[in-house]
C-alpha cells in the first residue's frame, strides 16, 4: 500500500490531480493550433489583422515600459525576445481556451442535460 493509503502513491496521486486540473490547457492548446489552421485556409485576412494587433500590442507594452522606467533597456530586451507571432499565439491561445473551449462545454453540456435530464442532487 501506498503513502496515501488505498494503493496510490503519493506521486500518483498528485499526479492525478494535476491531470485533472490541467486537462482543458492541454486541450486548448491543441485546439488553438486546429482552429488557426481554419482561419488561415478560410479566412487568412483575419489572421493577419490579428498578427498586426499582436504588433501593435508590443509597441504599446514596450512605450509604456520605457516611459513608467524612464529608460529603454527593459523594453529593447522584450522588443528583442518576443515577436509579434508569439504575442499573437498566446493571445489566440487564450481566445481558444477561454471562448471556444467554453462555448463547447456549454453547448456539450447543454446537449447531455437534453438528453439525460437534469440530476436531482
Amino acid at each position: 500500500m501506498g503513502l496515501c493509503g488505498k494503493g496510490k502513491t503519493a506521486v500518483g496521486k498528485g499526479f492525478g490531480h494535476f491531470a485533472r486540473q490541467t486537462w482543458r490547457s492541454i486541450v486548448s492548446f491543441f485546439m488553438s493550433f486546429v482552429v488557426l489552421g481554419i482561419m488561415v485556409w478560410f479566412t487568412p485576412e483575419w489572421v493577419n489583422g490579428f498578427i498586426q494587433f499582436a504588433g501593435q500590442l508590443k509597441v504599446y507594452i514596450m512605450d509604456t515600459a520605457t516611459t513608467f522606467l524612464g529608460y529603454g533597456q527593459p523594453s529593447a530586451l522584450f522588443g528583442l525576445l518576443v515577436g509579434d507571432t508569439a504575442i499573437a499565439m498566446t493571445l489566440f491561445a487564450l481566445f481558444t481556451r477561454v471562448v471556444v473551449l467554453t462555448l463547447i462545454l456549454w453547448i456539450g453540456s447543454l446537449i447531455s442535460r437534453s438528453i439525460f435530464g437534469v440530476s436531482e442532487d
